[in-house]
């Protein structure tokens, strides 16, 4: 299992290290890094300047309500791909209307995991100084860097997390002049931007449309990606047209056995990441 990968979050309570992260609490991470203004429910991450803050957040007052029911087209891979899938994660705050859902798939073989974001225009909290592409670059990157993350008991490098929190955020911010690769959305060509890192990709597609895509893979390639809007949820075992609740999420994981059975997990360092550490 990723040692400091953060669990899922149930009731309202803040998330806890997970007790396999050697020498690297959730607080130092909190503490190293830029706290971004999107909040998400079922993140993972452990790098959160241009991502999800690793914590769930609580409802204004009372005790924690579901967000209503998603009402915007959720993407996915397309239905003849084959291999495990699950609701990932979903934003901003609980109980608030659904602004961005994201879904995961693993192979068959275990041997590649796709995570793919849908993020609703009109409602995405897209800030004043960037455009909604670099907003969900940021998701896109943040996903990347941390899933790329090998898995070990020894501490993680001194600076590493800082260093992967600045590079996120510097290639999010380009992210309109990242490589062009080209998906099926729905059966039409569209263009995406793609940044590689780590043995693995993000992108991101905006073709106007009511939404804005972002897909982040490892042990796959992005170019020739073949989405599809899903219909109630079912194959990611969640009902898409009722509320969503944390414990959603939590029965998901329970269902799938942890993390360990829907990532790729590297045990080395990748010559990306080296670079970063030894400067």
């Amino acid at each position: 299992m990723r040692p400091s990968r953060l669990p899922q979050l149930s009731r309202g309570r803040p998330a806890q290290a997970h007790p396999g992260l050697a020498g690297q609490t959730l607080e130092t991470v909190k503490h190293h890094l830029k706290p971004f203004r999107q909040r998400s429910v079922g993140t993972r991450q452990r790098v959160q300047s241009l991502g999800h803050n690793g914590r769930m957040s609580r409802p204004r007052r009372g005790l924690i309500a579901p967000s209503p029911p998603v009402d915007f087209p959720v993407y996915g891979l397309e239905p003849s791909w084959a291999g495990s899938r699950w609701l990932e994660s979903f934003g901003d705050r609980i109980g608030d209307p659904v602004t961005w859902v994201s879904l995961g798939h693993r192979s068959l073989d275990g041997g590649s995991t796709v995570l793919v974001g849908t993020f609703c225009r009109p409602l995405a909290a897209v800030g004043s100084r960037e455009t909604l592409t670099e907003h969900v670059a940021g998701y896109a990157c943040t996903a990347l860097v941390n899933m790329t993350i090998p898995d070990h008991s020894e501490p993680l490098p001194d600076d590493f997390l800082r260093a992967l929190s600045r590079l996120s955020r510097q290639h999010s911010e380009t992210s309109e002049q990242w490589p062009l690769v080209s998906w099926r959305v729905d059966g039409r060509d569209v263009p995406a931007h793609v940044w590689r890192f780590a043995g693995g990709w993000a992108a991101v597609s905006d073709t106007g449309a009511p939404v804005a895509l972002a897909a982040i893979g490892m042990g796959s390639d992005p170019d020739g990606l073949s989405l599809a809007a899903i219909g109630d949820g079912d194959t990611y075992h969640f009902d898409l047209g009722q509320p969503l609740h944390p414990d959603t999420l939590s029965a998901g994981l329970q269902r799938d056995g942890g993390y360990k059975n829907r990532y790729l997990r590297r045990t080395e360092f990748h010559a990306d990441q080296l670079q970063l550490i030894h400067g």
